[in-house]
């Protein structure tokens, strides 16, 4: 009897141990097809590092007393580089005997306003060197000496438009000098990017080809400050290629990472923040740290860069959550509150492939059908703010992406007094307490100008008078 009742058992779990062995069969070779995938992405992403071949030097994480110069050779060397006051002089040199074809060399003690030239060895021979080589390093900070920037958004796309847009910023630089610093002749202090610096997949490649061979002659003289861009996030070669000042190397607070950092030159603080991983809350590393680097800073004038932008109508739209990740909302919710709040000059952004400018703004931080009219302050174009810095004076907010491709938009934010599918970049120049930014088409033509002027005779709500609730 015994036998036939555990026959019986047996033919009724048979199907269900067979279905647990067909179950485990499916989730091992799931999980081993998920391990391959992951590998040979990491295989991939490690793969898009590397470029092979030579890169010209490009200064980086420049100050007032320090500066850090690297480049690329063909084959792995032994270095040296001097650097002088005078042509073919040396007031001071570093050598590195580690054999390798990425090189990253740094100077500091050095004295500020000051143009230096440098002369890099391979084995004891030039190999970049002369006239041509030289950077200048920053005024003493919250000094008001006049500050001109290149700004371009979005550059990551190699070609005729880029270069295009390039010499029409060489063209109207020329055609208007600026105040020079004394002893100083560099027409650019300064080159910002507005993020997605290499198209398509972030490689190191893309990297080579769309940013620094375009901009090779400006960035073996000038600083270039890049923002983290979503196309740079896509792969792992932006923080191969940038050094960036992670702790406070270029002033400001030190923020412990290269994703977000800010710096001071002459009377300016630039923050620089990481739109694609910060503010998904209120609390966050990145938040906690721009709210005491703000509350640190005395400079007269502040500007935050950033990727995505909180306002746009045009490749990119603002309003819809589903669109960037929702990182345009995060910023326009969480950010923007903070930087309107500490008394916020500028914020320019970048994804939108359109040029995009405001009217002096504050307390908006929803849709654009829930605009209010409010909240402009001025029209412009010339907008007026008191020296003193305080909270919600207004923000003028500019997306600038049309460096390398402009898109048509739908261009109805009302935010916005102006918005162009025009390619294009921007020259900011600050004197003392007036801040002209101009966008200038790849005809050297102004399509936009706009001041900012500081003045005692200007008032507005203090602190406790003033607030968006």
């Amino acid at each position: 009897m015994k036998y036939k009742v555990w026959g019986k058992a047996k033919a009724v779990l048979a199907p269900h141990k067979r279905h647990h062995v067909t179950l485990g069969m499916v989730i091992f070779v799931s999980a081993l097809l998920l391990t391959i995938l992951m590998v040979v992405r990491l295989g991939m992403l490690y793969a898009d590092t590397i470029y092979t071949g030579v890169r010209e030097p490009y200064i980086q994480s420049l100050s007032s007393n320090s500066v850090i110069i690297r480049w690329q050779s063909e084959h792995a060397t032994d270095v040296k580089v001097e650097i002088g006051k005078v042509l073919d002089t040396s007031d001071d040199f570093v050598e590195d005997d580690h054999y390798k074809e990425v090189h990253e060399v740094s100077f500091k003690n050095l004295k500020p306003a000051t143009r230096y030239y440098y002369r890099i060895y391979h084995q004891q021979e030039i190999f970049r060197g002369g006239t041509e080589y030289w950077f200048e390093t920053a005024p003493k900070v919250a000094s008001n000496v006049p500050v001109r920037m290149w700004l371009i958004g979005d550059p990551g796309r190699s070609g005729e438009n880029i270069q295009s847009v390039q010499n029409a910023m060489k063209e109207w630089v020329s055609d208007n000098p600026r105040p020079q610093q004394i002893g100083l002749k560099n027409p650019l202090n300064l080159i910002i990017s507005t993020g997605d610096n290499a198209y398509w997949n972030g490689a190191n490649e893309d990297f080579q080809s769309a940013l620094f061979e375009v901009h090779k002659d400006l960035f073996k003289n000038t600083v270039f400050w890049p923002v983290y861009g979503d196309y740079d996030a896509k792969g792992w070669s932006f923080f191969k290629n940038f050094s960036l000042p992670k702790n406070a190397e270029a002033g400001g607070l030190a923020s412990g990472t290269e994703n977000y950092y800010s710096i001071d030159y002459a009377s300016v603080h630039m923050i620089f923040l990481d739109s694609n991983n910060g503010a998904f809350s209120a609390d966050d590393k990145m938040m906690r740290w721009l709210k005491a680097d703000l509350k640190q800073t005395r400079q007269k004038w502040i500007i935050a860069f950033m990727h995505h932008p909180s306002y746009t109508r045009g490749s990119h739209n603002s309003n819809d959550a589903k669109d960037s990740g929702n990182r345009m909302f995060n910023m326009r919710k969480r950010v923007i509150p903070v930087l309107e709040k500490a008394g916020v000059d500028m914020v320019i952004t970048g994804h939108s492939h359109s040029y995009e400018r405001s009217y002096l703004v504050n307390c908006h931080y929803g849709v654009s059908s829930s605009f209010k009219e409010e909240s402009i302050l001025q029209k412009g174009p010339v907008f007026n703010k008191p020296k003193s810095r305080g909270a919600y004076q207004g923000v003028i907010y500019t997306v600038l992406g049309s460096s390398s491709k402009a898109v048509e938009g739908k261009f109805d934010h009302p935010v916005m007094a102006v918005s162009k599918a025009k390619l294009g970049s921007m020259i900011l120049d600050i004197n003392n307490d007036k801040l002209t930014a101009r966008f200038i088409d790849n005809r050297a033509d102004v399509l936009d100008q706009f001041d900012i002027i500081k003045s005692d005779k200007i008032s507005m709500m203090n602190n406790s008078q003033r607030s968006c609730q």
